[in-house]
Order: structure tokens, then C-alpha cells, then sequence
């Protein structure tokens, strides 16, 4: 089978061709395949009735329910309408099987022989106890590219565990570095890992279809969410390999930068971010708030005795900016040369200049949802477009799109399918 070539042209966007099976669910995997989706890969999110992504919450939610309605209504359909639900699963479409049945095993690989990509996330041994792990899949389709996002990895004596992102923090070391300094460690409360790992995936899935493109051959991309996580202390973990010291709490200090921290501004909890980096950024900083006399202050004559006076010269800067809102801290700052950048509440980036400009922001009318604002992409491309937003697909939607123009299903197999409950749009009432 030989898949039809990514579009290369300015006015398509730059995955357009790309078929993506998606069996992942929560967060990491969903990013990924969100990413991929924007990006113009028609991506087939796979579910089943009795196992749907836990992102929809359960299929009678009880009256305390944590999950995110919109307006707190749950609706006729509330496993369509949660807010993770229909911000991840952008640009998907909707089917599901039952992967225990065998018919359901079969329709399955019949999926795999037509996609270019499938995408997991479940733990380890998974799809092996289904009899559908990378040995079946790659017999089914040597030209599959099988994206595994587990938790440890697919080998080694944690191979099985299964994690979140905020067990992640901790497993992987993040949680021993955020915290005030001198106090205990802290959780980054956003479980970082999640869209980092996200993100990362979608960067290995990019250098797995490159491969394939010059060998014609599919591969395992074995990704681990704690390896992954453990990359980002890379300074910290090569300093610990050299020296033997062990990073700890140090608030918003840097090792190698001073000033570097968070400084108040007017308003309510409110604040700018300031990383001075170089000999001229710091005489920048000097100009930028009026005292270019501190440049010869032998507090502050260079970086070390910056280090050293930290916290008298964060008093003199939070003096300055404290009388200042954070934009115009910001800009006044950015225009001397000065990595700055205003510290934005969940609200305010809505209508960031910055974001808009960049196209961050979409707005989606969701059947079931309503109107709200969706995050895109995190970058741009210079020569393909991103795909137009299509809102997240309900429950087994294209169950009949799918099997039908796909796999060539007539309505009435389809039909027979749904009576032997291994597809269907209506959840499983014990899931």
C-alpha cells in the first residue's frame, strides 16, 4: 500500500494526506493528535462504548461530578459536552469498537491497513493482552508508524505503570525544582508534562514519517512520558553527573542570570517577568527604569555580585514596576533591550495582542457545547496553512462515514454491528 505523498504546496496545509488511527485518551495523546488534526491529518479517534476517553467523564455523571459543563448543565449528552472533551478532540473524527470482540479485533485491522499512523496511550501491555500490539499491527501494515505514549516505556520493570501528569512531576524529578527558595517543593499545578509530552510526541512522529519516506518502512516509536519529563531537568541532571550537587528550591532565581524573577505591578495580583541575561541587557535595564547610575553601583558591577545582591537590586526593580501596569512594564522594558514579558491571568490571554496576531485563539460552535474560545497551534509555518477548526465530534458520530467509506461496510453490517453492541453513539450505561 503506498500512501499518497504530504503536501508540500503554500495553500494546503503541510500533513494533508496523513491518516492518523487515535486510540489515545486524557491528555498527552490527545494533544498529540489535536496538533496533527491542525496540522490537516485526517485523524480517526477511535473509542470504545464501554471505554470511552476518560476526557468525557462517565456516562450518567452523579450531581457532584467534577467534570466541566458549560453554564454546570450536563445535557441530554454530557459525555459530548465536556469542556477537556471538546477542547482536545478538535478535528477528530468519532468511532468506536469494541477491541474485546473478535469482530471488533477485525475491523480494527482493517482500520490499520488503511492509516499511515496509529496513536496509543494507554499502559504498556495493553494492546498486547488485545493481541493488537506493534507485531500484529506492523504484520497488518508494514508501512504503519506506531506511536506508543506510555508512561515508563515499552520495556523495563515499570514498563506496566500507568501515571498522570502530576505523578509524573514526581517520578521524573520535576517536582524536587519548582518551590520558593529555601521552602519545600511544589507541584507546577498545570501537570506540565501533559502538554509537553504532547508536543514532543508529535516532533517524533514527524522524524518517524521522515524515515519512512526515505526507507518506505513503518516503525515503533517507543516515547516515555517520564523520560520525556526527566529531559527538561537536562541542565540539572548534567550538572548533578559533573558535580554531584543536587538542584533544590530557588524560587525565581536562575543560576546563571541576574535580575531574573517575577516583580509586581498596579492592579491585583499582577506582575512582569524579567530575565536579564547579558552585560547589555542589564545596562538596558539600568535605562529602562530611569537609574543608569546602577550600572556603576559596585553592588551590581557584574553578573556575580548581581548573584550576590539579588535581593536589594529585586527591591529596586519592584519599586519601578510597581508603579507601572504590566504591558506598559513590558513594552518600556522589551524597548531597552530587556527580556521582559507581562505575567497574563487565564482571562487575559483570551485577548492578548500578541496571541491574536498569531492566530491562537479560534472561535468554535459546538452542537453540544456552545460557543467558546479553542486554542490552535502553538506555531505557524511560513509556506501551509493550518486546518480550519472543525468542533469535536460527538460519541461514534462517523461511525457509518468511517466504516462505511473506508471499509466498504454496507448500512445494513454497519446496522448488525450496533446490535451486537460493538459500535454504536450511545455510551454504555455502566461506563
Amino acid at each position: 500500500m503506498v500512501r499518497p505523498r504530504l503536501a508540500t504546496t503554500q495553500n494546503r496545509p503541510a500533513l494533508e494526506g496523513l491518516r492518523i488511527l487515535d486510540l489515545s485518551q486524557v491528555a498527552a495523546g490527545p494533544y498529540a493528535t489535536m496538533f496533527l488534526g491542525f496540522m490537516g491529518a485526517e485523524v480517526i479517534k477511535l473509542e470504545s462504548r464501554s471505554r470511552m476517553d476518560i476526557n468525557r467523564g462517565r456516562a450518567k455523571p452523579g450531581p457532584g461530578d467534577p467534570r466541566v459543563y458549560p453554564d454546570g448543565e450536563q445535557g441530554e449528552r454530557p459525555y459530548n459536552r465536556t469542556a477537556h472533551h471538546v477542547h482536545r478532540n478538535i478535528n477528530k473524527l468519532s468511532v468506536t469498537l469494541d477491541l474485546t470482540a473478535d469482530r471488533g479485533k477485525e475491523l480494527f485491522l482493517d482500520l490499520v491497513r488503511v492509516c499511515d499512523v496509529l496513536v496509543e496511550n494507554y499502559r504498556g501491555s495493553v494492546m498486547d493482552r488485545l493481541g493488537l500490539g506493534y507485531d500484529a499491527v506492523s504484520q497488518a501494515n508494514p508501512q504503519l508508524i506506531y506511536l506508543k505514549i506510555s508512561s515508563q516505556g515499552a520495556t523495563g520493570p515499570e514498563a506496566n505503570y500507568g501515571s498522570l501528569g502530576s505523578t509524573l512531576e514526581q517520578t521524573a524529578g520535576l517536582a524536587s525544582i519548582p518551590g520558593y527558595e529555601g521552602g519545600p517543593p511544589l507541584m507546577t499545578n498545570e501537570v506540565y508534562p501533559d502538554p509537553v509530552v504532547g508536543i514532543l510526541s508529535f516532533g517524533a512522529l514527524m522524524a518517524a514519517l521522515r524515515r519512512r519516506r526515505q526507507t518506505g518502512l513503518g516503525c515503533l516509536v517507543d516515547l516515555s512520558q517520564r523520560e520525556v519529563t526527566s529531559m527538561l531537568l537536562g541542565e540539572s541532571v548534567l550538572d548533578f553527573s559533573v558535580t554531584g550537587r543536587v538542584a533544590g528550591t530557588m524560587g525565581n532565581k536562575h543560576r546563571d542570570m541576574a535580575p531574573h524573577g517575577v516583580y509586581p505591578c498596579t492592579g491585583d495580583d499582577m506582575w512582569v517577568a524579567v530575565s536579564v541575561g547579558s552585560e547589555d541587557e542589564w545596562l538596558g535595564l539600568c535605562r529602562a527604569i530611569g537609574q543608569p547610575d546602577l550600572a556603576r553601583d559596585p553592588r551590581f558591577q557584574d553578573r556575580t555580585n548581581r548573584h550576590e545582591n539579588h535581593e536589594a537590586l529585586n527591591e529596586i526593580i519592584s519599586g519601578w514596576t510597581g508603579e507601572r501596569d504590566h504591558y506598559q512594564a513590558m513594552h518600556l522594558l522589551q524597548a531597552d533591550g530587556v527580556p521582559a514579558g507581562a505575567v497574563l491571568k487565564g482571562s487575559e490571554t483570551i485577548n492578548d495582542p500578541h496571541l491574536e496576531a498569531r492566530g491562537f485563539w479560534d472561535v468554535v460552535d459546538n452542537p453540544e457545547a456552545g460557543r467558546y474560545m479553542q486554542t490552535t497551534l502553538p506555531w505557524m509555518l511560513s509556506k501551509s496553512p493550518r486546518q480550519t477548526t472543525v468542533t469535536a465530534a460527538g460519541l461514534g458520530e462517523h461511525n457509518y462515514q468511517v466504516f462505511n467509506g473506508l471499509l466498504g461496510l454496507s448500512a445494513s453490517e454497519i446496522d448488525t454491528l450496533v446490535e451486537q453492541s460493538i459500535t454504536g453513539d450511545v455510551p454504555n450505561p455502566e461506563a
